[in-house]
């Protein structure tokens, strides 16, 4: 029966893939794995080799290939899950309702079907929490003790999160301290051997196209641990046990919340009571899984999700993805706590069969709601805005990126799809800095020696700002120093710089904009039809937006219907855009008017279900973010 469950989930879960490149990191990981490079810290070396595996597959595009390496491990994990109910509890219909029930989760579907490592992650995690419970059970055994320990170093080349299963791990390790401590060399050699994943670091580091190189071990340091992200290492992130008891608080109120909206009403009860047969069970088998459940739960919490406003984004990247293990955790004593429901109907056979598969059901309900929120199958708003971007573009330009989604993009075509070599990608405009990377100029040096980047290289803004070869995601405004010399132009889901000093002729400028009106049209369309509730996604929607808006006002009306006044403002250094507050001069931003007419009627409605589509009140945990409580204007 569990691969009959499996499969259903392999197909729902491959059905529901992205296709092309997903919104975040997705990118960024195509063109690491591709190359065999990093990602941005911690380097990601063991995701990397995966999904180069993956790539080979002769089935669909690179990226969805890649996908598929998601879908592999969440399938491993739930059959992971099984096992473990399993080897408790010896009743195979039980141990598929928790396998249900984490499968058609909302999270755990949502980083099923897109390019990211938490799968992998949560499997390597599943199966030491398999080798700890088998010791448990049956007793100190080295080998297990050799592979735990040589998954453990394996999965720092990963994902960090991994080593909090040391603590449930270190529990064991107590019970058997003698012969642990008697092979503890042995468990190093090996932990050693499976942490020289991170050697990929140092051989693929500096050869190939890579965010953040590594030369040395000063450098590998320094990607490892993330330090490039301050305050958000691992280091500093850890910290953050030991900091503001308060937090304690917020941890668990923000965690009732994520498996509120994962789980149904009546798992609740069955984790307690899965909690309490645990330790009726055993004593050592309860403090086992609980010490896993509240590393992963409690403990990763106060670390990365204990503060009591969080904004929308903060819920999509934190309780959306860091939380797998925790949902693992919770599911599994749902499996639990159905076990001791049935133990206790002693007397009715057939309800002790009918009552678990009539559950496990009832939980696959879920899937029809997933393949409506979490379907990624029609989802190609960061494929068709990059793509649209980059095709708008003159020969020879120069395109400035801010955020993950639109530079991870420009990589994904310069480096992977090939798609306009041309261009020179720099990221990181901060709107406060005119501080540039140039790593969408790989080889650097073949750019700088170029005919057509050698003058940028040499600091020269100016000359592809007169040629109309400078363009911007970034809205230029005070305080960067850039905004004194140059003015913005709406362009293709961008912005061209300008000089202020030179005076483009209107009707000239909107000639050249309508010509990709088609263009446009078909991103806007994607933004207007695709059902994920994916918060990047209407990010990206909702920024290109005002860009559309500009290319609908440029649209001649012969006979006009009425008048739109359009006021745009751009705040801060993320993308939150202001629309239609006309007045507000407090953050910089354009004015301008649309002529509604039989011509443009069509852009117009369309422009409206974008609208509609990508409302911050469609994203599942909407009611707990720091916007809906009005903290945010």
């Amino acid at each position: 029966m569990i691969f009959l469950l499996l499969s259903l989930f392999a197909f729902f879960y491959t059905f529901s893939s992205s296709k092309v490149i997903n919104t975040g990191d997705a990118g960024e990981f195509a063109v690491g794995a591709i190359t065999l490079g990093l990602a941005h810290p911690s380097g990601y070396p063991l995701y990397m080799e995966v999904l180069k595996l993956f790539s080979f597959l002769p089935l669909g595009s690179v990226p969805f290939r890649m996908v598929l390496a998601s879908v592999v491990f969440s399938l491993l994990s739930l059959y992971m899950l099984y096992r473990l109910v399993h080897t408790l509890t010896g009743n195979a219909l039980v141990s598929l309702f928790p396998v249900a029930l984490l499968g058609v989760s909302y999270s755990f579907w949502g980083q099923s079907v897109v390019m990211k490592f938490y799968m992998l992650n949560l499997f390597i995690i599943s199966l030491l929490l398999y080798f700890g419970l088998k010791v448990i059970l049956e007793g100190y055994d080295r080998r297990l003790s050799f592979l735990g320990s040589f998954l453990l170093g394996l999965s720092l080349a990963n994902h960090h999160t991994a080593v909090l299963v040391v603590i449930p791990l270190v529990y064991v390790s107590i019970l058997y301290f003698r012969p642990f401590l008697k092979n503890l060399p042995f468990s190093i050699f090996f932990f050693l051997l499976g942490f020289w994943a991170n050697l990929h670091m140092f051989i693929r580091g500096n050869r190939v196209f890579v965010p953040n190189p590594v030369y040395d071990l000063n450098s590998f340091w320094e990607v490892f641990l993330r330090k490039p992200y301050q305050q958000g290492s691992s280091p500093e992130v850890a910290k953050g046990l030991f900091a503001d008891p308060m937090g304690y608080y917020y941890a668990l109120k923000n965690l009732f919340i994520i498996f509120k909206t994962n789980f149904p009403i009546y798992a609740f009860p069955l984790f307690l009571l899965g909690i309490l047969w645990a330790f009726r069970f055993s004593r050592r088998v309860g403090i086992y899984l609980s010490l896993f459940f509240l590393a992963y739960s409690l403990l990763l919490a106060k670390m990365t999700f204990s503060f009591p406003l969080i904004k929308s984004d903060g819920w999509y990247i934190g309780a959306h993805q860091y939380f797998l293990p925790a949902l693992f955790g919770f599911a599994l004593f749902c499996g639990l706590g159905l076990y001791w429901v049935v133990d206790l109907l002693k007397r009715t056979e057939l309800l002790k069969v009918a009552l678990p598969a009539s559950l496990s059901v009832y939980a696959l309900v879920g899937v029809f709601d997933r393949l409506i929120d979490q379907n990624f199958n029609d989802n190609y708003v960061a494929y068709s805005i990059s793509k649209s971007i980059i095709s708008s573009l003159p020969v020879g330009s120069l395109y400035l990126t801010y955020g993950d989604n639109h530079t991870f993009g420009s990589w994904y075509f310069k480096y992977l799809a090939r798609y306009r070599q041309d261009i020179c990608s720099n990221d990181y405009l901060s709107p406060d800095s005119n501080t540039l990377i140039p790593r969408g100029c790989y080889p650097q040096k073949l750019y700088k020696d170029s005919y057509l980047f050698s003058s940028f290289f040499k600091g020269n803004f100016a000359e592809f700002a007169s040629s109309g070869r400078l363009y911007s995601i970034v809205f230029l405004k005070p305080p960067n120093p850039l905004a004194e010399f140059f003015k913005n132009e709406f362009w293709v889901f961008s912005f061209a710089l300008i000089p202020k000093n030179l005076q483009v002729p209107e009707n000239v400028w909107t000639k050249r904009l309508l010509r990709y009106e088609e263009l446009e049209n078909l991103s806007m369309l994607d933004c207007a039809n695709y059902m994920t509730d994916d918060r990047f996604s209407a990010t990206l929607c909702n920024y290109s937006l005002p860009m559309f808006a500009y290319l609908i006002s440029r649209v001649e009306v012969s006979k006009q219907t009425g008048l739109l006044n359009y006021d745009v403002r751009y705040m801060g250094n993320t993308f939150r855009v202001s629309v239609n507050r006309p007045g507000d001069k407090s953050h910089p931003g354009a004015e301008f008017e649309i002529k509604v007419g039989p011509e443009n009627k069509n852009l117009i409605d369309l422009y409206n279900r974008v609208m509609q589509n990508n409302k911050l009140e469609r994203f599942i945990y909407y009611p707990y973010t720091a916007e809906a409580r009005g903290s945010l204007r």
